[in-house]
């Protein structure tokens, strides 16, 4: 009988985006409904004694994210997908409390602690399966192959000609099947920019985003900008851990408290490993401000929600603004080293 292991199983290149997208959906629904809930005096779907569990919309999500899965070959599918089930899991995981409790309490002030539980065992999961490993020569070839099969008949957008270029460049040059598609690639012709409106903002953008960082002022403000943006979120935590009392009945336990300033503060240093690391390499210092930014969504927010609601979404929207910011910056960083990456292997 075969044996298997997780190192002979192919990973998905785009994997750590799309576990990252499910977590950051998951949390994003998880206090959303709450906040909503509180908001709006924890109305009810239903009548005549039947009450519809928001649990049941988180399966309806889930199950739609498979389908769409199972049914397309199309790596931006494969995002959506992310997304939607990430949504349909934290609308499920909300209900916890009614089903570790003998009255179904869904006001059970421990759930909040069970629910990050979850969302940490599923990241710790997640860095399992794909590990910190580069991808191996036969993963490159695959991944390469993959997106090279999923490319609609016509000319091949330049973004996605250059990915699969750098994928292709990370296999064995030597394989058959990495001398055909890298021949089929190359005869493929390259298609014009999209005139769609919304092709044209993110080129825009694309080119807002580069001249920004060209300019020397830029580079200067930038370290400053994410210092002060790092030191406001341990201000703001640090004030609410204060102003917040704990200990009574009902409210957050010392433990939630030192939680929540703890996590501000570790999500501070690896901002700050990212804003040493600026001078040196612009990318590597994203990824680490990423690294932060995750802790502070994934983890700070949910403590902060467990002492304020108010603060918590506040908190989260504010974060949610600067991930998308972050990830626009990122995806723009490793577009032009992917770039360069090959611009050198055609010179050489």
């Amino acid at each position: 009988m075969a044996t298997y292991s997780l190192r002979r199983l192919t990973r998905n290149a785009e994997a750590p985006r799309l576990f990252e997208s499910f977590l950051i959906a998951a949390v994003t629904s998880f206090l959303g409904i709450r906040g909503f809930l509180a908001l709006t005096g924890y109305p009810k779907i239903g009548s005549g004694g039947i009450h519809i569990a928001h649990m049941l919309w988180g399966g309806l999500l889930m199950l739609l994210a498979l389908m769409l899965l199972l049914g397309f070959l199309d790596r931006s599918v494969e995002h959506l997908a992310a997304v939607i089930a990430g949504l349909g899991f934290g609308t499920f995981i909300d209900e916890i409390g009614k089903f570790v409790t003998s009255d179904n309490n869904y006001f059970y002030r421990p759930a909040i602690a069970l629910i990050y539980g979850v969302f940490v065992v599923a990241f710790l999961v997640a860095r399992t399966l794909i590990g910190n490993r580069p991808l191996t020569q036969a993963e490159a070839l695959a991944n390469g192959l993959d997106l090279l099969a999923r490319l609609p008949e016509g000319p091949v957008d330049p973004e996605e000609r250059a990915r699969i270029r750098s994928l292709l460049a990370r296999a064995d040059p030597h394989a058959a099947r990495t001398k055909l598609a890298t021949g089929y690639l190359a005869g493929l012709p390259t298609a014009q920019d999209d005139d769609s409106p919304l092709a044209g903002a993110e080129r825009g953008l694309a080119r807002f985003y580069a001249e920004l960082m060209a300019r020397p002022a830029m580079k200067r403000a930038l370290p400053l900008l994410v210092i002060a943006y790092a030191g406001a979120a341990v201000a703001g935590v640090v004030i609410l851990a204060i102003s917040t009392p704990f200990g009574a009945p009902g409210e957050p336990s010392a433990v939630a408290t030192v939680a929540q300033v703890s996590s501000t503060i570790f999500g501070a240093a690896l901002v700050g490993v990212g804003v040493l690391r600026l001078p040196s390499s612009r990318l590597a210092a994203y990824h680490w401000f990423m690294r932060g930014l995750l802790v502070w969504i994934l983890l700070t927010q949910v403590f902060v929600f467990y002492s304020s609601q108010l603060a918590g979404l506040g908190g989260l929207a504010v974060d949610l603004v600067a991930y998308g910011s972050l990830r626009f910056a990122l995806d723009r960083e490793i577009s032009a080293d992917r770039d360069r990456s090959n611009a050198q292997s055609e010179e050489s």
